[in-house]
């Protein structure tokens, strides 16, 4: 399985009481766990964008190729049956555990994170099996995002028992479409073995704002019917889920959302009604069915991470670290595609509309916070 991480160390005090009131500091140490979808925000550059705010944004980014939140925490029990499906978190971690955890999972083990941020991804809220897609688990699990997730939660709030904790909505997929004959490839596809058809996405049928407000049945079967498991519905379950488990977390503000299908929504509103310059609607940022262009879109990721995680309007960033189509690299899976140019009037546009979501947002703890 392929993974991406970056780290740089730097040890800081995370966060200050103030009047009985946790405040993000200017500092913060954050461990990522998710896919490509995190890796949309280009976390490699997260330092250097806190840094244009005079901020200390230091991350590491556990990211393998699909992977659900149940994936990460196989990785982190080190084949052990850390997580059997009803663990209250009475677990212990003993330093043979940690020396044999993958690489990944002992940064996680070894160094005291401020936050954590949990992507959602799965196709479940809960689901127990001591099987997944043909791989034998160590134990029966709970492989559902809220079940994952209280165990990852769990065994951070081991590590650090006053850290922070959110949990990434992620925004809705287009539908695959099919892959074209090669005289009508694109020019980015030409000469390209083994295209897929969710490389190019029913882009003209996509209807953002009622993909995202389907409703999410715990009941269903096949989820991914309809993708009804990357909705607000179900993103909302897992939270009020997590709400539930972990109460004094949420009581304390330290249990966070970080609404980025939400920011979508609001932004395809903006964007029809012709106040985004350069962009028509929201599907201006995706690439294939779900990956997110070069430019606007990967800044704006970036954006929303930030003022969730500093609990400040994103207008003292530096928009320009995302305006450089050479900085992104090499794309060969198309994920980033043609760059989606950033001007001050559409970083001015994205910012303020990051901040009002977050600022009102009711999971994003910026409201019990005040």
């Amino acid at each position: 399985m392929k993974y991406f991480a970056t780290i740089t160390l730097i040890a800081f005090p995370a966060a200050v009481l103030l009047a009985g009131r946790l405040l993000a500091a200017d500092v913060q140490r954050v461990f990522y766990f998710g896919n490509s979808l995190t890796g949309s925000t280009n976390p490699d550059w997260h330092k250097d964008l806190g840094r244009s705010a005079g901020k200390e944004w230091e991350e590491w980014h556990w990211l393998g190729a699909g992977w659900q939140l149940w994936q990460h925490r196989e990785e982190l029990s080190a084949g052990r049956d850390l997580f059997g499906a009803g663990s209250k978190g009475d677990l212990t971690l003993d330093a043979a555990l940690i020396k044999a955890a993958p690489f990944h999972a002992r940064k996680f083990y070894d160094q005291k994170w401020d936050a954590v941020v949990l992507q959602l991804f799965g196709q479940f809220l809960t689901r127990e099996t001591n099987a997944m897609w043909g791989k034998k688990l160590s134990g029966t699990k709970d492989v559902g995002d809220l079940g994952a997730a209280s165990d990852l939660l769990r065994l951070y709030l081991k590590l650090n028992p006053q850290g922070r904790a959110f949990i990434y909505q992620v925004w809705p997929p287009m539908d695959a479409g099919q892959v074209p004959p090669p005289e009508k490839l694109p020019d980015w596809a030409k000469g390209k073995e083994k295209l897929r058809a969710a490389e190019f996405p029913e882009r003209e049928k996509f209807d953002y704002q009622a993909k995202w407000l389907n409703k999410y049945d715990p009941k269903t079967e096949k989820p991914w019917e309809g993708q009804v498991n990357r909705t607000q519905d179900f993103s909302y379950q897992v939270f009020r889920g997590l709400q539930e488990r972990f109460p004094e977390l949420w009581k304390t503000g330290r249990l966070r959302m970080i609404p980025s299908g939400d920011l979508f929504l609001e932004l395809d509103r903006r964007m029809r009604a012709g106040q985004v310059p350069g962009c028509r609607d929201i599907r201006d940022f995706y690439t294939d069915v779900q990956h997110i262009r070069f430019g606007l879109p990967r800044y704006t990721a970036a954006a929303m991470f930030y003022a969730c995680l500093f609990e400040e309007h994103p207008g003292q960033l530096d928009w320009k670290l995302y305006n450089d189509r050479s900085k992104y690299g090499d794309d060969p899976h198309h994920d980033g595609g043609e760059l989606l140019p950033i001007t001050p009037e559409n970083a001015r546009a994205v910012n303020d509309v990051v901040w009002q979501i977050v600022s009102k947002h009711p999971f994003s703890g910026l409201q019990k916070a005040r």
